[in-house]
């Protein structure tokens, strides 16, 4: 008995002894989606979590809300703040789509404020008024917010409506403090029109608020931008928004549409925000053109209108009244039309959003890059002259682009939209989020990415811009989905300790099986060695990244999956938003 008890104590010293070690590290705040404005989707300051073991990694907390069971925003993480009750906390911060803000001290799985902060009454859609599979239950806050950790702020998009209904819907932007949940500023009403010859105007009840925030600093100015796609694209009026408001104040100091004489054109990218570059340039990806003919075949865009682009902004700052601020798209790549593609074919290839995902500036390297639902990678250079204006395919630095997230086949040339609008071995292949990118000690800048029906996916890239296929992995995202379906792939976040070698971790989310866009369906959390391989080939015969563990191994555990939210790794803790209203803590 007294050895027992013996062995007992020691276990309680060593989980006392890592939950100092953990609160008491320095830590990494996560601040924004995919951790930077690049959007690189790396945290390279993970001292606790490694390859060497990840394997006896087990679920800690469940943070659960009681609002609602869809969380779609990440959830941010703030470590050492003192909060509201005095004390100092490591806290995640969550929102949910009933327009609420919660605030759990991840080190004891409870909330830290006596009730979340309401941003507002949420929307109860009447059908597939917003979406078409209805899968959501309300609609609020739906974009991953930004913190201001020198301020002590969180930005963020609420969708509300006085009673309910999507015809009394309007978005409003908060200004949050992460101390005690109140509002340090007066919400703020979007709204927004430019000239155009489709007299675009924001149309609030009918866009759709899912691309993340961005704040930008340069010297002493900070300015946030808010992204906005619409509520049903294909044939409708509204148009894609870029918004731009001074920090401080609140006040809008841009607006710009992505189809001033058309419509369509949303910015989405799978939740992803828009990124930045040190210049404080801002980068983009649109989707689908509205306008359609009489047989619903896709228009031949307006002159000035920017679908199925990657775009770059320059922003100026307002200077007085006289001289508003602007957004001023100074260069653009636009690698097909929707009105080229086959609508009659296997699938309807005129729906293939180059904005389902987001574009990532690669720091160290003058490159910005892209791919959406043809899987195909656009690299391109920041420089505006070399970026480019318009379709021309010698502005890309790899020519031709390649298949990123399958192969095709040999001597698949995706310049050739006919290559394009096929299903390649029955499947769609489409990319729903962004690649993630990381520099590793061993192979040097690497790119990650995990398409629909498909396998995770490792890369290296060169300075000059060139990517080199290096392994996959044996799993494959939605084993057993019909060929039309499987979304949304995987979604992914790296973690390493700098550039000390063997630290890499590719973290990912996917269904298990099924269709996340269509039903609610069970994901599972996966960790890959960023570096090391496999020693055993894939039965292709290519390389196959080495598992480390996944979530199924814990007895009993099981989740739904929400479709477009990454995990966030921050202090050894692994966190995963879900859609059964909570959001699960994994650690050691």
């Amino acid at each position: 008995m007294v050895s027992k008890l013996i062995a007992i104590r020691r276990l309680e010293l060593c989980a006392a002894f890592a939950l100092a070690a953990i609160s008491s590290h320095a830590g990494t705040a996560v601040l924004t989606r995919s951790f930077d404005n690049a959007r690189t989707g790396a945290n390279l300051s993970e001292t606790i979590l490694t390859p060497a073991n990840v394997g006896g990694l087990k679920k800690r907390f469940s943070f659960k809300v009681s609002d609602d069971p869809r969380i779609e925003a990440q959830p941010l993480y703030v470590n050492n703040i003192q909060m509201s009750d005095g004390k100092v906390h490591d806290v995640l911060y969550v929102c949910t789509m009933a327009n609420n803000v919660w605030a759990f001290d991840v080190n004891t799985g409870k909330t830290i404020w006596s009730k979340p902060t309401n941003l507002g009454h949420r929307i109860k859609p009447n059908g597939n008024e917003i979406d078409l599979f209805r899968i959501n239950i309300h609609w609020g806050i739906l974009s991953t917010p930004v913190i201001d950790r020198d301020t002590e702020t969180m930005y963020v998009v609420a969708w509300v409506s006085s009673d309910g209904s999507v015809k009394k819907a309007h978005h409003q932007l908060h200004a949050v403090s992460i101390v005690n949940g109140s509002e340090v500023h007066a919400p703020v009403e979007i709204t927004g029109s430019v000239a155009g010859t489709s007299n675009p105007t924001f149309v609030t009840s009918r866009q759709k608020q899912r691309a993340a925030l961005l704040l930008v600093k340069e010297g002493t100015s900070k300015t946030l931008f808010v992204p906005f796609a619409m509520t049903h694209e294909q044939g409708d009026s509204t148009h894609g928004w870029l918004f731009a408001y001074d920090a401080v104040s609140l006040r809008q100091t841009a607006a710009w549409c992505t189809s001033p004489n058309g419509s369509g054109c949303g910015i989405w990218q799978a939740g992803g925000g828009p990124s930045s570059d040190q210049d404080g340039d801002i980068f983009l990806m649109t989707g689908n053109y509205g306008p359609r003919d009489a047989n619903g075949n896709t228009k031949t865009p307006a002159t000035g209108d920017l679908p199925e682009s990657i775009v770059k902004l320059h922003y100026a700052s307002p200077v007085d009244d006289a001289h508003p601020g602007d957004l001023n798209p100074v260069a653009f790549f636009t690698p097909f039309q929707d009105s080229m593609r086959n609508r009659q074919g296997a699938d309807n290839f005129q729906d293939y959003d180059l904005g389902s995902g987001g574009p990532v500036v690669l720091p160290g390297m003058n490159v910005v890059l892209g791919a959406g639902k043809d899987g195909v990678l656009y690299i391109l250079d920041r420089d505006s002259a070399k970026f480019g204006k318009g379709s021309d395919y010698a502005n890309l630095k790899q020519r031709p682009p390649v298949f990123f997230t399958y192969f095709p086949g040999p001597n698949v040339n995706a310049e050739q939209i006919a290559n394009l609008d096929q299903l390649r071995d029955g499947h769609t292949h489409h990319l729903h989020g962004s690649p993630i990118f990381f520099v590793d000690p061993v192979r040097g800048p690497m790119l990650f990415v995990w398409g629909e029906n498909e396998c995770l996916r490792a890369w290296t890239i060169s300075n000059a811009g060139k990517v080199s296929f290096v392994a996959k992995s044996a799993e494959v995202a939605s084993a057993g989905a019909p060929g039309r379906g499987g979304m949304p792939g995987g979604l992914l976040a790296l973690s390493a300790n700098g550039a000390v070698p063997n630290t890499g971790i590719v973290w990912t989310l996917t269904p298990i099986s099924g269709d996340a866009n269509t039903n609610v369906v069970e994901g599972i959390l996966r960790a890959y060695d960023a570096t090391n391989l496999n020693p055993t080939h894939n039965s292709d015969n290519t390389p196959r990244l080495k598992l480390l563990w996944d979530s199924k191994r814990i007895p009993g555990n099981s989740f739904k999956h929400s479709k477009f939210c990454p995990p966030v790794v921050a202090d050894g803790r692994v966190f995963v938003a879900t859609y059964d209203g909570k959001v699960d803590e994994y650690g050691l």
